[in-house]
């Protein structure tokens, strides 16, 4: 069995993926990533910026972004995102 990264899988819709990763907490990355999505957004509002955080320790984008709620689901059973400053969470 061959070992490393996983084969990459387009993902439907989305031409290009930044990730913002440390091995080490409390280094800024959701700070960072919230600063690199509202920047490329203020830069050309005509393109679709999404944000994703995968952290399930402490979740600190709702905080960052100003968010509350929970995302509802659609009728397909799709996550409905939350919103703000343009910038779908």
């Amino acid at each position: 069995m061959l070992r490393g990264l996983p084969k990459q899988k387009p993902i439907t819709g989305v031409k290009q993926v930044i990730v913002v990763a440390s091995g080490k907490g409390g280094v800024g990355k959701s700070t960072t990533a919230v600063n690199l999505a509202l920047g490329l957004m203020a830069i050309d509002q005509s393109k679709s910026v999404g944000l994703l955080d995968a952290d399930v320790y402490g979740p600190s984008i709702p905080k960052l972004m100003n968010l509350k709620g929970h995302p509802e689901l659609s009728d397909d059973n799709r996550m409905i995102p939350l919103i703000n400053y343009g910038v779908p969470w």
